[in-house]
């Protein structure tokens, strides 16, 4: 005998969708109506501040007072499994950028908020207009607070709440075709096609097995790095296993608090009436929640929590495991109760909690019912046409703007950077990530490097690579400007430039020397600008470099200190500076004009690693690079700019070079330009006033990559950087999350943006990984490629195509190919 299961077609709950003032209201069959919202919840996960969790909580506080009695209030975060879809890319490397990560799967959540009004009834609906205008009233109040908060509030229209409810009825949220199956119901799930809906309520009302204590947040205890990190009641939602789709319901609803009181007061009588170890604890916790009332002015609500989660049948029960083991280590016993699978979810449909039986209430206090709402969200691109992208904590691309959009919030004053990190760290990888990104939009790159790190980057966007040797030194002619470009700044940077030839980079002018040397410049371009070029001067210079202004300077320096019979070393003036004459030792650095070329490029990077143990040439010559970025930056207004200092920063980090510092950032700020410091090691910047007063001071942008090697220094750095305890906390959540799996290789990074930084991670491509690489049998192999193919991308696709057919690790093969090459040479 075969039997068949009973076919009951599923009720709508709804009498359907009007509108009011043009906005939509769900009606349910009862005569309730409900406006829906779509909001993001304004706490970012892994915040590390406590705050936001604070004045969330009382955010929704007030809007519980706002609406009063009489409302149910149905806050729903979906969470639904997804796979990523890049966007389209036409750039070769960005290409592989968003193949690397498509199909990745991560979670998306979403929220939505339904305020629902109780309507008075007898046995039939009656209209009430009065009632109507007056929700209409609140809910506008409640679209202000919540759009002054940053909750992005959108009010659903019609077509929107219908979507909503199908895809409730559907747990699904991503497909772009929703398909409604049929639902067989049980004692223990729901079955939807060939998936599996189980309801989890939070809290058995026969019992009521919650902590006694409930904050706005908890703190987690697991990790040397994360412990006591602020994170969200219910944080573990993130960590689910297996699902598919999971709902988070909350429901909260305002009895007639004078009614509700009364019956406390009648059901503490009976109980205490009875000697009874039971009855003694109801009434303990009666009297604690009038006090709670009637001292803290909270009001009693009804709650009910409940997750709905949906996953293949062989996976939800270890899912299931997961939430309520999860639950039991928050202090709470979840309901055993499953026999109204199909009721509760009926209630979990928008603006239906009004169909939740008394069992399922519990009675409480607003202020802790909230505590149980669910108050964090993922990182999302930001709103902005200049996006730098790198991954979330989950490893899902993310796209923020280091620069315009938070100039305009005032979050920022300026464009410039300071990077930190350690050997090993990551930091050229997380700088060849971001280069290579600025190149995608309008913007000029100019790299002073000290370790070939950016090699690869240059050649694959046909860029400038200028490497400084004795053969071939770099040489400018800074003396040789325009009338229109002689001001005091530039004034003020050929004085540096004259004290860094003289004195060194460690050396200072007295204020007599600075003085003179001021007088001289100003009458060396007086006497060739503006002097009447008809009449015959003899000390005109006729031509502007280094070698004019040195016999000038020299004639006019005697001729100063003869008349004002002042004190200046002019034997040692000449005899240091005549090295840098044509002829002599240094004499074409500054003599010989810089290849006029470099003025259109885009890509420049200057590698003077040669330099960096010569003292003398070393600050000269990335002093005179940094003024051709600023001549390059005034000439070049259409564009963006960027001067990247890697560890040559230091031959300049003296206060003779201050001013010029100085000058660099404030003028680099008004030509649309920004300057990036990088360094690694922690005694460049402890101690230096330089870095404090003049490139801190100035780079309201600070990027930290791993910070565990300072971890015992570390209250020295966050003094120096203006570090909070709360970014601290953050800072050193980098590269200690679990969240491995499934990526690739890569490394975290902190990038603060004004007081508040977020923790973003730096992974690309193997191709991209290969453009950057600074290790050095990777970096040969690579470059054999592009040798024998003709171009830097040619040689990249046939590198990674051999690499990939061959099998072996990416070590293995670059041997075999240097090994290949030497053979062959």
């Amino acid at each position: 005998m075969q039997t068949t299961a009973s076919k009951t077609a599923f009720r709508m709950p709804y009498a359907g969708i009007d509108h009011f003032q043009g906005e939509a209201l769900l009606y349910g069959d009862r005569g309730d109506f409900s406006a829906i919202f779509k909001l993001r919840n304004p706490v970012i996960q892994y915040g590390a501040d406590p705050e936001p969790y604070t004045a969330y909580h009382n955010l929704l506080l007030n809007i519980i007072k706002i609406l009063g009695e009489g409302h149910i209030i149905q806050k729903q975060d979906i969470f639904s499994r997804t796979v990523y879809h890049p966007e389209e890319a036409t750039e070769f490397l960005q290409q592989k950028y968003g193949e690397h990560f498509a199909g990745r799967q991560y979670t998306c959540i979403t929220t939505y908020l339904t305020i629902t009004k109780h309507v008075k009834r007898s046995a039939f609906y009656v209209h009430d207009a009065k009632a109507l205008l007056d929700f209409g009233q609140q809910i506008d109040k409640l679209f202000d607070l919540m759009q002054g908060s940053g909750m992005l509030p959108q009010r659903l229209n019609e077509q929107q709440i219908q979507q909503l409810v199908s895809r409730m009825l559907a747990m699904d949220f991503t497909s772009p075709n929703i398909v409604l199956d049929n639902m067989g119901a049980n004692d223990m799930e729901l079955k939807l096609g060939n998936r599996t809906l189980r309801n989890i309520s939070l809290i058995n009302t026969d019992t009521i097995d919650l902590p006694e204590t409930v904050g706005t947040y908890t703190q987690r205890q697991d990790g040397r790095n994360l412990r006591d990190f602020p994170v969200d009641n219910l944080f573990f939602l993130h960590n689910v296993p297996d699902y598919r789709c999971m709902v988070y319901n909350q429901l909260i609803e305002i009895p007639g608090q004078q009614a509700t009181l009364n019956k406390l007061e009648l059901k503490r009588k009976r109980h205490s009436g009875v000697p009874d170890p039971a009855n003694l604890i109801c009434v303990d916790d009666i009297d604690q929640l009038l006090v709670d009332v009637a001292r803290e002015n909270q009001l009693l609500v009804h709650a009910h929590f409940n997750i709905l989660l949906c996953a293949d049948q062989q996976k939800i029960g270890k899912a299931a495991n997961f939430i309520e083991a999860s639950l039991f280590q928050q202090g709470i016993i979840p309901s055993r109760n499953a026999y109204n699978q199909l009721e509760l979810f009926r209630t979990a449909l928008p603006g239906n909690g009004i169909e939740l039986k008394k069992y399922d209430w519990f009675l409480t206090t607003s202020d802790a019912a909230i505590c149980l709402l669910f108050k964090e969200t993922m990182q999302t691109d930001e709103d902005s046409d200049f996006l730098i992208r790198f991954t979330d904590r989950q490893g899902i691309p993310v796209g923020i703007d280091p620069a315009d959009m938070p100039m305009r919030t005032g979050r920022i004053n300026n464009r410039s950077k300071f990077t930190l990190g350690p050997s090993g760290s990551g930091k050229s990888f997380y700088m060849n990530a971001l280069v290579e990104q600025y190149c995608r939009y309008n913007m000029d790159v100019i790299i002073v490097d000290t370790g070939d790190s950016y090699s690869g980057l240059c050649r694959y966007y046909g860029g400038k690579y200028i490497t400084y040797t004795e053969e071939k030194p770099i040489s400018m002619n800074p003396f040789a400007i325009s009338k229109k470009e002689f001001n005091l700044e530039k004034k003020d940077f050929l004085k540096t430039l004259i004290a860094l030839l003289w004195k060194g980079a460690d050396g200072q002018l007295t204020q007599i020397e600075d003085t003179v040397l001021s007088n001289v410049l100003s009458s060396y371009y007086y006497e060739h600008f503006w002097l009447d070029p008809g009449e015959q001067h003899p000390k005109r210079p006729a031509k502007l470099d280094f070698d004019s202004f040195y016999t000038y300077s020299v004639d006019r320096i005697h001729e100063i200190t003869e008349q004002e019979s002042i004190s200046f070393d002019l034997d040692e003036y000449r005899y240091v500076l005549r090295k840098f004459y044509s002829g002599q030792e240094f004499g074409t650095v500054l003599n010989e004009a810089a290849d006029s070329s470099l003025f259109s490029e885009r890509f420049i990077v200057f590698e003077i690693d040669n330099l960096k143990e010569n003292k003398v040439l070393f600050p000269i010559v990335t002093l005179i690079i940094m003024d051709v970025f600023l001549q390059k930056m005034r000439h070049r207004k259409d564009r963006r700019k960027a001067l990247i200092v890697e560890e040559a920063w230091k031959a300049i980090a003296s206060p003779l070079m201050a001013s010029y510092l100085l000058y660099l950032y404030k003028t680099v700020r008004k030509f649309w330009g920004e300057v990036i410091v990088v360094t690694q090691e922690l005694g460049d910047i402890l101690g230096n006033p330089i870095v404090k007063d003049s490139i801190l001071a100035n780079s309201d942008t600070i990027c930290l990559l791993d910070q565990s090697k300072f971890r015992e220094n570390y209250d020295a750095i966050a003094k120096l950087l203006s570090i909070t305890e709360t970014e601290r906390r953050k800072i050193f959540t980098i590269n200690q999350l679990e969240n491995k799996e499934g990526r690739g290789r890569f490394k975290e990074v902190y990038i603060r943006r004004g007081t508040t930084g977020e923790v973003y991670g730096v992974e690309v491509s193997l191709y991209q990984y290969l453009c950057y690489t600074t290790e050095k049998p990777e970096k040969s192999a690579v470059e054999s490629y592009v040798h024998n193919h003709g171009n830097y991308r040619d040689g990249l696709s046939a590198f990674v195509a051999d690499l990939q057919a061959s099998g072996l690790t990416l070590g293995t093969f670059c041997a075999k190919v240097n090994q290949s090459a030497q053979e062959h040479n």
